[in-house]
């Protein structure tokens, strides 16, 4: 009789793998929302400025939110991305490589798409 070692596969992630991350990003997702709804608020109210000064700053400050919305829209997206990643079961691993992206990666930054190394590399290419 012949013993052969069992070979141990890693367990594949499973939904409850990633349940910490998913109540992050949705936190986020309400976060984000509210954030977005007060900028349009911002970048859409009008006001009479008295002089030039007021209306520069009035330009500033409706170039400012236009800017932070933008930034706020495109978050939303990536959280959305990552949420309906979790449910495909493609959480956590570089859209590149992949690779499984390390946790500290997704702790810091939850709707990761790739790997650090990855993400180096895209920005080397993008100078």
């Amino acid at each position: 009789m012949s013993h052969t070692a069992a070979i141990k596969l890693p367990k594949a992630p499973t939904s409850r793998t990633y349940d910490h991350f998913e109540k992050s990003l949705l936190a986020r997702k309400r976060e984000l929302e509210t954030r977005i709804a007060v900028l349009l608020g911002d970048v859409s109210a009008q006001s009479e400025p008295e002089d030039e000064g007021g209306v520069a700053i009035e330009n500033y400050s409706k170039d400012w939110a236009a800017a932070n919305l933008e930034r706020s829209r495109r978050t939303l997206r990536e959280v959305d991305a990552a949420l309906v990643r979790i449910k495909q079961g493609n959480y956590g691993v570089c859209d590149v490589c992949n690779i499984s992206i390390p946790k500290a990666r997704l702790e810091a930054l939850p709707w990761a798409r790739v790997c650090v190394g990855c993400a180096e590399r895209n920005a080397q290419t993008q100078r």
